[in-house]
């Protein structure tokens, strides 16, 4: 009986949020974020950081912020606010971490270099490959 009456208080509370999300959806306006775009990049490579130290100690650390910066550096916000430069430089940033964590990982120091040298490559590759020179996007 306990089950019911929880199942049923709960599928109340999903159809209330529902119809008022999508009412609202239609008169929202966009509001502009008091948390900065570059400090919003730093939290997303920071926590992906953390996790990957839970995870894994220093290593799951720098995988973690090397996937997480690979992330915040190619999003379409980051697209739209930092200049290719600085993206280019996050990207290879984070490969190279990413590399190195997964090294160290497989098989110690000299690995760890190994995977650097293969992660800052293979981003930087990556970064020159996807973007379009010449061409303008449409926001």
């Amino acid at each position: 009986m306990k089950r019911l009456l929880a199942l049923i208080l709960v599928l109340t509370l999903l159809v209330i949020t529902g119809t008022i999300v999508s009412a609202d959806a239609q008169t929202r306006r966009r509001h502009k974020s008091k948390f900065g775009r570059k400090a919003r990049t730093a939290a997303i490579i920071a926590g992906g950081a953390g996790v990957g130290a839970l995870a894994g100690g220093k290593k799951g650390a720098a995988i973690g912020a090397g996937g997480a910066g690979l992330y915040a550096f190619n999003r379409r916000a980051a697209k739209r606010h930092f200049r290719g430069r600085t993206r280019t430089a996050g990207t290879v940033l984070s490969g190279t971490a990413l590399g190195a964590g997964v090294g160290a990982v497989a098989g110690g120091k000299r690995a760890a270099l190994i995977g650097a040298g293969a992660g800052a490559a293979g981003s930087y590759i990556y970064s020159r490959h996807t973007r379009r020179k010449g061409h303008h996007r449409r926001y």
